[in-house]
């Protein structure tokens, strides 16, 4: 089995591996996860990123329930719109497909961390919406902010 953890590791320069896990009054926990993961800060300038790119806020690679889980994360405080959290997440799916190896095995989980002004219309929007990683398509899983991100990863 190719250890996806080290492949990222390995890809990402330093200064943009992720030690805290919040933005613009939004956070989320690891507790409760693998010690073995790398958290991706995708707004990290130091990454190779077209100019204009939607990207999530940090991108989630490590082991949680004997699989390893790739996990594009955007954290939202206030209101916000499906089809804009949509794109950020896919556009660091597209981050992490460039780094993995071909026949990679995973779990895929896009996730938007969110506080406690969601819209009953966005709501119905992410339902209707997708992320999608090598063929495999998910909805966006919504947890609040604060919450631990093993909630999303079922």
């Amino acid at each position: 089995m190719t250890d996806l953890v080290h492949i990222f590791r390995r890809q990402v320069p330093e200064e943009c591996l992720a030690r805290t896990y919040a933005k613009d009054g939004c956070s989320i926990s690891l507790a409760g996860m693998s010690a073995h993961h790398v958290m991706v800060d995708v707004d990290c300038s130091a990454l190779p990123l077209p100019t204009g790119a939607k990207r999530c806020d940090f991108l989630f690679v490590g082991e949680h329930n004997d699989g390893t889980w790739i996990a594009p994360i955007e954290l939202k405080r206030g209101t916000f719109s499906a089809g804009t959290v949509t794109a950020q997440l896919q556009g660091g799916a597209a981050l992490a497909d460039r780094w993995l190896p071909d026949e990679s095995r995973f779990e895929f989980a896009p996730v938007v961390a969110h506080g406690r002004g969601i819209r009953q219309e966005t709501l119905k929007a992410l339902r209707k919406v997708a992320v999608r990683l090598r063929g495999i398509t998910r909805r966006p899983k919504l947890i609040r902010c604060g919450a631990p991100l093993r909630e999303a990863l079922v």
